[in-house]
């Protein structure tokens, strides 16, 4: 065998720049239209006339950028490259996946590369490294490789392409600022369209990253948990979550469209996360090395408080500013919890299939980005992937 390795590298939520394929212009990633620009992330949904909808493709990893003249800086994987191609690499291969489709698409992708690569580098030892939800999406091929989620079988056939594998920051238990996000979406810049409620309504991936049934929880205003049962498709036209939303004005003749699309990828995503947290059926006699990274000490959105007496059936608070429009007495921090300040600290560890084979797991205060980033998580990394 060749000393030296191939690293795949598999980026997270939001890694990967995302390009209209008829015009090759490049819609995220592309700082002038985050922050100056009009155009919007949402996906097309069959049925549907979404406005501004693009079917954009992934195209390559989100570099380090400087904006404004270098006022405003945005990390990315710069570092993580560099620290790959700096130990005994022959080539560093990044996996460029639409972070906002079904898992499975992503997990395809990792696979085309893995196999491209083999017929490229013969006898060559390969390492998979990954963050954040492509250490999710990682986790699955691991064990199931590319089998859609209804038919899958553990079979191990994608940690049989490595000698190692280093996964870190994985929403294993999903993300409430996902749900969240449903809402209130993001403001990137001054660019009033590029993630709004609805482009979040309109990602597949939403659906996937949504927390387990039991720890789906908000709170009402006297702090007790309520379960919103976010994979029961009813629950969302009951409480107007989602594609119902009445801030969304939808036509009556969509309505079939949008119960379709999320029935179909609620059902999905519950089975994804079943599949991930199932106990392992028979381990894999090649036994692996497993480096697994996560982070603590920040805070990170958890839950949320829903205010029922009102006319609307979906009021659920999670900045400040709400508590003081609707007078709510709770103190806004109930709905934080510890976590690396993207996923909770609950939510990123490990399910029993990784225990069982022995992954290492190495638990620091690191913020989300840091785990794979700052010195001293990079010296870890280094290490593990020197001996």
């Amino acid at each position: 065998m060749s000393s030296k390795k191939i690293y795949i590298f598999v980026p997270g939520y939001y890694g990967t720049t995302l390009v209209d394929p008829k015009s090759g212009r490049e819609i995220w990633g592309d700082a002038r239209e985050i922050f100056l620009g009009r155009k919007t992330l949402a996906m097309p949904i069959p049925g549907m006339k979404i406005k501004g909808a693009l079917d954009l493709k992934p195209h390559k990893l989100i570099p380090d950028k400087k904006i404004l003249g270098g006022l405003l800086k945005e990390d990315a994987y710069d570092k993580t490259i560099a620290l790959l191609k700096s130990t005994d690499a022959e080539d560093v291969i990044p996996v460029a996946w639409d972070w906002r489709a079904d898992p499975i698409r992503g997990v395809k992708l990792i696979d085309e590369a893995v196999k491209k690569a083999k017929q490229k580098y013969p006898g060559h030892d390969f390492v998979l490294v990954s963050h954040s939800f492509g250490s999710l999406i990682c986790s699955y091929y691991l064990r199931y490789g590319v089998q859609d989620y209804f038919e899958a079988k553990e079979n191990w056939s994608g940690l049989a392409h490595f000698a190692k594998v280093l996964i870190s920051a994985a929403p294993f238990k999903g993300s409430m600022s996902l749900f969240r996000n449903m809402f209130h979406g993001i403001k990137f810049g001054f660019n009033p369209n590029m993630q709004t409620p609805l482009a979040f309504c309109t990602f597949e991936s939403s659906y996937y990253l949504l927390p387990p049934h039991g720890e789906d929880f908000v709170l009402d205003e006297k702090e007790n948990k309520i379960s919103l049962n976010l994979y029961d498709s009813e629950t969302w036209m009951k409480n107007s979550f989602g594609l119902f939303h009445d801030k969304l004005k939808f036509s009556k003749e969509t309505f079939e469209a949008r119960k379709n699309y999320i029935s179909l990828h609620l059902s999905r995503g519950k089975k994804f996360n079943e599949l991930v947290h199932s106990e392992p059926v028979e381990l894999p006699v090649d036994k692996k090395k497993i480096l697994y990274l996560s982070g603590f000490g920040f805070k990170t959105t958890n839950s949320g408080v829903w205010i029922k007496n009102t006319k609307r059936p979906n009021v659920i608070l999670y900045f400040p500013k709400e508590f003081k429009k609707w007078k709510s007495a709770v103190n806004t921090d109930i709905i934080y919890s510890d976590g690396d300040s993207t996923i909770a600290r609950h939510s990123m560890k490990l399910p029993q299939f990784l225990k069982s084979l022995n992954t290492k797991n190495i638990h620091e205060n690191y913020s989300h980005l840091d785990i794979l980033q700052s010195s001293y998580a990079q010296t870890q990394i280094h290490d593990f992937l020197l001996h």
